[in-house]
């Protein structure tokens, strides 16, 4: 049998030793001797620690779904958001020859999700922006900048979710809010086709044309929606001459600007968390969405490569290093938000550019975690993390602990060759909330230590 065979057939008994079993392994050791090789496998239980951290509401947020409405949570206190975005300018986009009248103009809003009260009332408005939207990506953006002192109000609205017209498409419901704009506005996209039908052809011209709309709400506290789409639709009728060119005949048509990938919309979300959520829990941490309530944890490097390197010599390996956190359940039943379902593991100093460079996850330094039915989150085997980071200080005067963030997202995917590849990893938006149990003993990293002597020089 191969030596690389029996070392992962004993990694792998030893691994499900240590998972299956609570008791630290400390000084669990073995050591395998086939025609005068050895392999030295070794086992330790070491403890993260971990604590709730805040990014301020500055978190990286480019997307298409708006975040609108404000809630109140018992637990994690009141979350406002709102949205502003430029609208896209379709190519094929006209006003028909001959039209008649402009019959109205209004805000479509389309959404699946909402979290809160279906019969609170909203109240919405729609302001225009003045300044161009620069890609400022973060959630802590001021609307004031780009609305001005002395905004231009669009239109507004009241409703209640459970008054809304729907409609449902396999099986999913979606509901639209209808908020009708001032039809200055309509005749200014009409004119403006009339007279400089170019603005129309670029995306850049029609940019500096209409600058986009500011979508915010002006009382209620009860619902927080999750927007699937949101577009200016314009309805004017124009005349039509029948074949045989003895009248005309009044045909009904829609002008239609929607937000897509192609311009720039962002969230702007202001979050009132309770100030004891920060402070030192040793039971329990918190994630909470939008806008940056994480778990940061610290992994012992520094004692792992120690007592690697004391027991078994410099030229150790990592094989394993298990690790999963568990949903405080008892706790978060107290939250009327729902549970992240997919979490990001990544270093603390390489988030700056993690979302902003559109980077995904390498399964070396940085893992998606999912959440399991039992409501909780299994990192698995992040043992390359070690090794990686313990290779990259080995030389260093000093070998630091690892802060690690944990970060609610959202991913997109695609399938290739009949496999699932993912394609993007974004911040979550949607409101969620997550409570760990960050005790010692739920704390706990199994690590499986070898160290490979082969006397012959060969396999």
């Amino acid at each position: 049998m191969k030596i690389k065979t029996l070392l992962i057939q004993a990694i792998a008994i030893l691994t499900i030793a240590l998972t299956a079993c609570d008791d630290d392994l400390n000084q669990i050791g073995n050591s395998i001797q086939p025609d005068g090789d050895k392999i030295f496998i070794g086992t330790d239980t070491v403890f993260v620690t971990a604590k709730t951290v805040s990014f301020k509401d500055s978190i990286y947020s480019r997307t298409v779904f708006g975040l609108l409405g404000e809630y109140i949570d018992p637990v994690f206190g009141k979350v406002k958001s709102d949205y502003m975005s430029e609208f896209y300018c379709p190519e094929n986009i006209k006003f028909e020859d001959g039209t008649f009248s402009i019959d109205s103009i209004y805000l479509k809003t389309e959404f699946i999700y909402f979290t809160g009260d279906s019969v609170a009332p909203v109240g919405m408005s729609v302001y225009g922006i003045k300044n161009p939207l620069k890609a400022f990506f973060f959630t802590s953006v001021d609307p004031q900048k780009y609305i001005g002192d002395n905004p231009i109000l669009y239109g507004q609205k009241v409703f209640s979710i459970q008054d809304l017209p729907d409609s449902t498409v396999s099986s999913v419901r979606y509901r639209y809010i209808k908020t009708k704009l001032d039809m200055e506005l309509a005749n200014s996209f009409y004119n403006e086709w009339k007279t400089n039908p170019s603005t129309f052809k670029s995306q850049e011209d029609f940019n500096k044309f209409f600058k986009g709309l500011y979508i915010t709400t002006n009382f209620g506290s009860g619902t927080l929606i999750n927007t699937n789409s949101t577009e200016i639709v314009i309805h004017y009728r124009n005349f039509v001459r029948n074949v045989a060119n003895t009248a005309d005949s009044v045909v009904f048509s829609t002008f239609k600007l929607p937000i897509t990938n192609e311009v720039v919309q962002m969230n702007h979300i202001k979050n009132d968390i309770p100030e004891e959520l920060y402070d030192h829990n040793e039971t329990k941490t918190y994630l909470k969405t939008p806008a940056g309530v994480y778990t940061e944890i610290t992994i012992p490097l520094k004692s792992i490569v120690e007592k690697g390197d004391k027991e078994y010599g410099k030229d150790h390996t990592i094989n394993a290093a298990n690790f999963k956190m568990i949903g405080f359940t008892e706790e978060e039943e107290k939250s009327g938000l729902g549970r992240a379902s997919s979490l990001l593991l990544v270093n603390k100093d390489s988030l700056t550019n993690f979302f902003y460079n559109k980077k995904k996850p390498d399964n070396k330094t940085s893992f998606v975690i999912t959440r399991s039915s039992t409501n909780s989150y299994d990192f698995g085997n992040i043992s390359t993390i070690i090794n990686h980071y313990a290779d990259y200080y080995r030389d260093k005067e000093e070998i630091p602990d690892l802060n690690y963030l944990i970060i609610p997202v959202s991913t997109s995917y695609t399938t290739v060759n009949n496999q699932s590849v993912l394609t993007g990893i974004y911040n979550q938006m949607y409101p969620t909330s997550t409570i760990f149990r960050t005790d010692p003993g739920n704390m706990k990293m199994a690590v499986i230590y070898s160290k490979y002597n082969n006397k012959n020089k060969t396999e």
